[in-house]
Order: structure tokens, then C-alpha cells, then sequence
């Protein structure tokens, strides 16, 4: 009973083993690599800024220096001021833009709003939140262009 037994398993196993299928695939991979040139930009520099102890939010506008916003009043001063307009080697398009957080070192943290305009000017514009801590704000970002 036992070498019935067997054999039926054995043949039972040479048969599974005969159906089986086999499955392939082919798979393509790809990589395009660009070689990015560079170019540079000048620093943007806001100086210093001496605001009214418990300030509103209010904007400090690149191009002129001039204070925009619910609490523009809070602004007393700017001065040491290198430049909110970065210049660059390259024409900076329209289509650029971008928001950058600047931190001082306890974490504290500033808004700088940059776009181009077709020139080789990178405007900003900075956000100074309610109640903005004392201290010495930096941040920087990359700034990436495509030419087609």
C-alpha cells in the first residue's frame, strides 16, 4: 500500500511540475544627464533694519526700499543697505520666482519673495512677520534656468 502510495505522489508531483509555465519580462532603463553651466548672481543685502518694538507684518519692497502692508508704519529705519536687487551674469525671465525662508540663529524665521523681469535683475521683496525677534537673518537658494 505504502509503494502505491509513493508512486501516486511521485506522479502527482511529475505532473505539476510538467504544467508549469515559465514568465519573462524585458525591462528598459534610462537616464538622461545634462551638464549644467553656471552663472552668478550678486548678494542680496537689506542691511539693517530697525523696526517698533511689538511690530505688525508688513513688506519692505526691493526696488525702492519703501514699506508696503497693514504695518508698514512699524518701519523705522533701513540702513547699511547693499543691494535688494541682485544682478546676474544671465537674463533672468519672467517666469522665475521663487519664496525663500532667511533664519537667524535661534531659529527665527524671514521671508524673501525674489522674481525675475526679463533683465539681469533679480528683484525681492522681504516679509517681516508680527513681532519679528531681534537678530541676524541668512538664508540662500539655487536658482535654475532652462534654456530651450
Amino acid at each position: 500500500m505504502r509503494k502505491y502510495f509513493l508512486t501516486s505522489a511521485v506522479a502527482l508531483l511529475s505532473i505539476s511540475t510538467a504544467n508549469a509555465t515559465t514568465d519573462y519580462a524585458e525591462v528598459t532603463a534610462k537616464a538622461t544627464i545634462e551638464v549644467a553651466g553656471t552663472f552668478s548672481c550678486s548678494e542680496i543685502n537689506y542691511g539693517t533694519i530697525v523696526v517698533k518694538q511689538k511690530n505688525g507684518a508688513f513688506d519692505i519692497l526691493g526696488n525702492n526700499l519703501s514699506s508696503s502692508g497693514g504695518y508698514a508704519d512699524d518701519l523705522i529705519s533701513i540702513t547699511g543697505v547693499n543691494s535688494a536687487t541682485s544682478t546676474c551674469t544671465a537674463t533672468i525671465p519672467d517666469s522665475v520666482g521663487g519664496y525663500v525662508e532667511l533664519k537667524n540663529s535661534n531659529g527665527d524665521k524671514i521671508g524673501v519673495e525674489y522674481h525675475g523681469e526679463g533683465s539681469t535683475n533679480l528683484y525681492s521683496f522681504l516679509s517681516i512677520p508680527a513681532e519679528v525677534k531681534a537678530g541676524e537673518y541668512e538664508g540662500s537658494f539655487t536658482l535654475t534656468l532652462t534654456q530651450e
